[in-house]
């Protein structure tokens, strides 16, 4: 067993009861979003995972999905995605912040120090990094776009912020995107021609990778703060990941109106985002130095 994996035991024992789901604050939703709907739920499954959990990847055709744990003593996880368990793990850098995988097996490690940041392609099979890319700013958040293969890297500074593009197979960057400074998370559009763009402030921006132009902005939520974003895999809704004085929640936002339908519970601490392949489940990230699960809901 690698030292990685050592850690996860003492997070697997944590029991469900430990996570508290945050309640929706009905006051969460902006002018634009009247009538939607603040609802209970609770999770499908709670999946175990290491604690201090960063990121992690989408599942994959085989059912694993890879979770970033850190950032001292980082490591990454490859876990059921059904029972939590965990298959196999290795050590990564301390610099390591968020994680997404192609379809083709490649792992992709956004890295980012007080100085500097950079892509680590590793291929999930060996293990072994196949690349380096160098980016022009710590990074902050990986993603793997509608085609499987291109990887979209937010990194900035407190000033500036860019998303640049690489290529999964070629590790070749294929362009650079202005973003707002404090964006904190992206997602690509299905058609891999805009990003949008999650700051801080809870503003989406929904950004032309043509010219890097902002082509609309948006609220979904008043004083919140946000966290992460996805998108369903039809393209036609954004959950985004929200905090209020301590109360996280998900606002649901049809991307033609822009509109918030719906808003749902998130539990405490959650960092993180991500939707099936199918688009029927949500799966929300929790990491704390205590414990880590991953929560599935139906949406």
């Amino acid at each position: 067993m690698t030292s990685a994996a050592r850690r996860t035991t003492a997070a697997i024992g944590v029991t469900v009861a430990a996570v508290a789901l945050a309640a929706c604050s009905g006051g969460n939703s902006p002018a634009k979003a009247h009538g939607a709907a603040a609802i209970s739920m609770l999770p499908q499954h709670i999946l175990h995972a290491p604690e201090r959990m960063l990121s992690a990847t989408e599942p994959q055709a085989n059912g694993a999905m890879w979770a970033l744990a850190g950032p001292s003593s980082a490591g990454l996880f490859e876990i059921s995605s059904t029972t939590g368990k965990v298959r196999t793990s290795f050590s990564v850098s301390d610099n390591a912040r968020s994680v997404a995988e192609s379809s083709t097996g490649t792992i992709a490690l956004a890295l980012g120090s007080n100085q500097s940041g950079a892509l680590e392609l590793v291929n999930s099979q060996t293990k072994k990094a196949i690349k380096t890319v160098p980016l022009p700013a710590p990074a902050r958040q990986v993603v793997v776009g509608s085609d499987g293969t291109t990887f979209y890297v937010l990194a900035g500074w407190a000033t500036t912020a860019s998303v640049t593009i690489v290529g999964g197979r070629s590790g070749r960057v294929e362009g650079t995107v202005p973003m707002p400074s404090d964006a904190v998370s992206i997602v690509p559009d299905l058609q891999q021609t805009r990003i949008y763009a999650l700051e801080r402030n809870g503003l989406v921006d929904q950004i032309g990778l043509g010219k890097g132009r902002v082509q609309a902005k948006f609220k979904v939520g008043d004083g919140d703060t946000g966290q992460s974003i996805a998108l369903s895999p039809d393209g036609n809704t954004l959950y985004v990941l929200k905090e209020l004085g301590g109360i996280f929640n998900v606002a649901v936002v049809d991307t033609t109106t822009e509109a918030v339908k719906q808003v749902l519970p998130a539990p405490s601490n959650c960092v993180e985002l991500m939707v099936s392949p199918g688009g029927g489940q949500l799966y929300e990230v929790v990491g704390t130095p205590r414990y880590g699960n991953i929560q599935i809901f139906a949406v």
